[in-house]
């Protein structure tokens, strides 16, 4: 592997790890919740996505994408109000809300493969060929995969900053008690967040079945990336998240071209811990409410 073939694969990597990083750091800065089934919910969007495609209404790739968000945010909301809210009435909430996210991850891997059966399943690209880049061949669907992810991130880091709704959860996110004394409904954002969060890491689930496929235990290895890319940009903070993606990314695709992919993950936890020596925040850590 090449400089050009380690700059194209972390630049892919780094976007898709930024969706999905993003989207767990945005829950926890809200409401600190770690979400566990957040590895889950990724592989849920690729499963409605394939479903929508081939197992209904045979809709194309673009369709089933901008289906699938919405039934995925919905999915958020339900799972904030119904599991999530209730915890919320009770001391060391935050322990069982780990509990029983860990839970729900387990009960969506059986469900998935209840319905469609264990085998693994796959969404074919919806752009074909590539271009030559210094000699080396990239195909366009992981051109097109890193500026849909970079899309994403850009209208989440939008809808944050300028809309109302977005601030509310900026507000919430800095001052739990501050933000309820000045009339914003906590519950609406902590529903609001979850929703986002699932919508984004469910996007990467749809982006990535034509590179990886869908399987219903497919999701542990996303969760474990996104969890140390989140500790590693600082906990709450999705810019953060953003920095720490790329980062990580780059370092894998040196790792991977110098020492080969089983090294990757050691390479991560060991920067990790580097940096939480120097900086136990993390990057651009946000601890308190």
């Amino acid at each position: 592997m090449n400089i050009v073939e380690i700059l194209i694969s972390g630049t892919t990597q780094g976007a898709v790890y930024c969706v999905i990083a993003m989207g767990l750091s945005l829950v926890y800065g809200t409401s600190r919740i770690l979400n566990f089934a957040h590895g889950a919910l990724y592989t849920l969007g690729g499963y409605i996505a394939w479903y929508l495609m081939y197992g209904g209404p045979g809709l194309s790739f673009g369709l089933a994408f901008l289906a699938t968000l919405p039934i995925l945010f919905g999915v958020g909301v339900v799972l904030e109000a119904g599991l999530i809210r209730p915890l919320r009435r009770h001391p060391n909430w935050q322990i069982n809300a780990i509990m029983v996210t860990l839970g729900l991850a387990f009960v969506i891997e059986n469900g998935l493969q209840l319905l469609f059966g264990p085998k693994t399943k796959t969404i074919p690209a919806f752009i074909e060929g590539g271009i030559s880049i210094a000699g080396t061949t990239v195909s366009l669907y992981k051109i097109a995969l890193v500026f849909m992810s970079i899309l994403l991130v850009v209208l989440l880091e939008l809808f944050l900053a300028r809309t109302r709704a977005g601030k509310s959860i900026q507000a919430v996110s800095q001052d739990l008690q501050g933000a309820a004394q000045v009339g914003i409904n906590v519950n609406r954002v902590f529903g609001l967040a979850l929703g986002l969060s699932v919508v984004l890491t469910g996007a990467a689930g749809i982006l990535l079945a034509p590179i990886f496929q869908i399987s219903p235990i497919g999701g542990w290895s996303p969760f474990l990336k996104a969890f140390v890319i989140v500790v590693f940009g600082g906990l709450g903070s999705t810019r953060g998240a953003m920095l720490a993606a790329f980062i990580l990314a780059f370092l894998e695709a040196v790792v991977v071209a110098t020492v080969g992919p089983g090294w990757s993950m050691p390479a991560w936890l060991i920067v990790l811990m580097v940096v939480l020596m120097i900086r136990p925040k993390g990057l651009l850590g946000v601890w308190e409410n």
